[in-house]
């Protein structure tokens, strides 16, 4: 078996240093953990196997605090793999900027909602000069040492009235890929946007969505759940190739296909409005097309 599609979503950790207003962590009631890189291997080793490009080690945490991160992503080298994080950046001193690139990470996105003093409203426990000095330090150290192997992107959710103008003046010519996004409602777990009338049968993504596994070693069908509200499998268990072939992959698959998505999370996800850009700027993508994947722009749809 092949995977639709080439990107694989590793939670290497759901623990994070901040609490910020637009992460529903508050509601986060399953276990606080780090995968082990035993395992987090056993799974690289699987998506080459399954014809897997690219892994992205993050997940509903911040991935540098993850003390195995750097060994994570030297063994996406090793294995011939992309490796892909998204970070606050608040631990990315020159010492973890020097380790992450010399283990060859091919991309780096910063999660940066807010600009300023919006910034420190919206990332509660982290400042908006610490963010900033990080990031200009890892993109110089990547340019000048490492011939800018990693490529850098930056995305901005704006929660306090920002323009996007304004956003686009501050990091455009800085990383290489910019997006402003509009906030999301994490399957229902949030009500930033409201839900349409008029609503799409499926987002895509249950059958052309990355396969995505938490740091518990549970298989879930998107990064919007918090809680795993829906499982498909445990690679503890099974193979990641047994459990996408498997019942709980085939019933899901179902709901969407028929559009019954019952008291699935899925029914009150604003993925689903029709007409509904959230995609607001893209350097990447300037039709800001919706459907796909924010990571890789791969088409879900």
């Amino acid at each position: 078996m092949q995977l639709v599609n080439s990107e694989i979503r590793i939670e290497n950790t759901n623990l994070c240093n901040a609490s910020c207003i637009i992460c529903p962590r508050e509601q986060m009631t399953r276990k606080k953990t780090t995968m082990p890189n035993r395992h987090f291997n056993s799974l690289v080793d699987q998506a080459v196997e399954l014809g897997a490009k690219t892994v992205s080690i993050f997940g509903f945490g911040e991935p540098l605090l993850d003390k195995g991160v750097i060994n994570k992503v030297a063994y996406c080298t090793q294995k011939g793999l992309g490796s892909f994080i998204t970070t606050n950046a608040s631990l990315l001193g020159i010492d973890m900027q020097n380790l992450l690139l010399k283990a060859g990470l091919s991309k780096i996105r910063f999660s940066a909602h807010g600009i300023y003093l919006n910034y420190d409203r919206v990332h509660k426990g982290l400042r908006f000069e610490d963010t900033i000095r990080n990031i200009t330090n890892f993109i110089a150290r990547n340019r000048v040492k490492f011939d800018g192997q990693c490529k850098t992107a930056v995305t901005v959710i704006p929660m306090n009235g920002e323009d996007v103008p304004a956003i686009k003046k501050f990091w455009l010519g800085a990383v290489d890929e910019v997006e402003v996004w509009k906030p999301h409602g994490w399957g229902g777990a949030s009500d930033f946007r409201a839900i349409s009338g008029k609503r799409k049968k499926t987002c895509g993504r249950h059958t052309k969505g990355p396969v995505q596994i938490q740091a518990d070693g549970k298989v879930i069908p998107c990064c919007f759940l918090t809680n795993a509200e829906i499982v498909l499998g445990d690679t503890y268990k099974n193979t990641i190739e047994e459990i996408v072939k498997g019942k709980e992959y085939k019933t899901f698959r179902k709901c969407h296909d028929t559009g019954t998505l019952g008291k699935l999370p899925c029914s009150t996800c604003d993925q689903l409005n029709t007409g509904d850009t959230p995609l607001l700027y893209s350097n990447v993508d300037e039709t800001c097309s919706v459907g796909k994947t924010s990571s890789t722009k791969f088409n879900l749809e």
